[in-house]
């Protein structure tokens, strides 16, 4: 039986956070095909009765709950514990926590070390310089130390390629298509179906959730638009945004949203808006495509690999009036241009991000990995 190590990822279940939905959705398939998977969690997302989940062991570790020194200093205690356990693999999630792949290198030769980029993390607005700096010694380090690399979308694969000359493996995020619901616990914020505008994720500064919010007050509305999501830090970005939106009662923040209430966000909405200026494969585009929500969304690179093939709708970073003219046309779009979309977006999403094709490949390499 093979054992595998996971850090870097706050911990499953998931709840908030793309990593871990991402880590859940793959880890539990790799139990089910007969790996032994530990998930070092940080304790204070995942309660303490929590030490098993979907066939994966769960180590709960402390760290403090800061913004710089959350991932660092809970990668490092996981690490430490990794290197007396001794799994035949350690795979750390995330840019940042890579820092520390040099200690399986020194004192466990034999220990695999595989790292997977979900996004740039140093170029994230919320840190001050000298943070993004040890963040991108991170990624130094996973170019060193690590012998299997691994990013989630075709952007990231031609970065690493361009700037470090370094070969890595493209395994994108899947999605699991789930059945639409009808719109019933929703209602407590009266909403009903095709009536409002969605968007969901964490309220960070580099979403430039204020352009959405920007945007939609430019014009008088017929549908409301809906926030889903929190700043993990509440920090001065979401006090901003809630002033921006103070005088408009069609824009409702809910916080952060799971399970079916969630699912019913995702199935009664008109559209799905992002105004990202910095992902990885974002999996709540993903999740939006999945139930065939029309989309609009800037024109980043991840953005552009998920709807290149579809008749979405697409703007430049920060282009208030583009985001705005998209709304006005989607408050008129037809039924059988909806229709159209939905069709495309659901077929796209089964055929090319499937959660057990991800799966498979990551179980390729482990095995490629432990024959060396």
């Amino acid at each position: 039986m093979i054992k595998i190590a996971v850090t870097g990822v706050r911990g499953v279940p998931a709840t908030w956070g793309g990593v871990e939905h991402h880590c859940e959705n793959l880890y539990s398939r790799l139990a089910e095909r007969g790996y032994d998977i530990t998930i070092y969690a940080r304790s204070y997302y995942v309660p303490k009765d929590i030490h098993s989940y979907k066939g994966m062991k769960i180590k709960r570790l402390p760290t403090l709950n800061l913004k710089y020194t959350d991932a660092l200093l809970h990668t490092l205690f996981s690490m430490i514990h990794i290197l007396f356990s001794n799994p035949d693999i350690v795979h750390i999630h995330g840019i940042g926590p890579c820092f520390f792949s040099f200690l399986p290198r020194i004192f466990r030769p034999r220990m695999k070390v595989f790292f997977t980029c979900h996004g740039l993390d140093w170029q994230r607005k919320k840190w001050p310089w000298w943070a993004s700096k040890l963040i991108y010694l991170g990624e130094l380090a996973a170019m060193l130390f690590a012998q299997y690399r691994i990013v989630v979308s075709k952007e990231l694969q031609q970065y690493f390629d361009s700037v470090h000359g370094m070969i890595t493996f493209y395994i994108p995020n899947g999605m699991t298509p789930i059945p639409p619901k009808e719109p019933n616990l929703i209602k407590k914020w009266g909403l009903s179906a095709r009536r409002y505008f969605l968007c969901v994720g964490r309220l960070v500064p580099e979403k430039r959730m204020e352009d959405i919010i920007k945007a939609y007050v430019l014009n008088p509305r017929e549908y409301s638009l809906v926030i889903v999501g929190d700043n993990a830090a509440a920090g001065q970005y979401m006090n901003n945004l809630i002033k921006l939106a103070e005088n408009t009662p069609s824009i409702i923040f809910t916080g952060y949203q799971f399970g079916t209430v969630l699912e019913e966000l995702f199935s009664n909405a008109r559209a799905f808006i992002t105004a990202s200026e910095l992902e990885g494969l974002p999996i709540t585009l993903l999740e939006a495509l999945s139930y065939g929500i029309m989309s609009v969304t800037s024109d980043i690179g991840p953005h552009r690999e998920l709807v290149e093939t579809l008749p979405g709708l697409t703007f430049p970073v920060g282009d208030i009036p583009a985001i705005a003219k998209h709304m006005n046309y989607i408050e008129t779009i037809s039924e059988s241009q909806y229709g159209e979309f939905k069709r495309k977006a659901i077929a796209m999403i089964s055929t090319q991000f499937s959660w057990d094709t991800a799966c498979s490949e990551h179980d390729r390499l482990y095995r490629e990995s432990l024959d060396h």
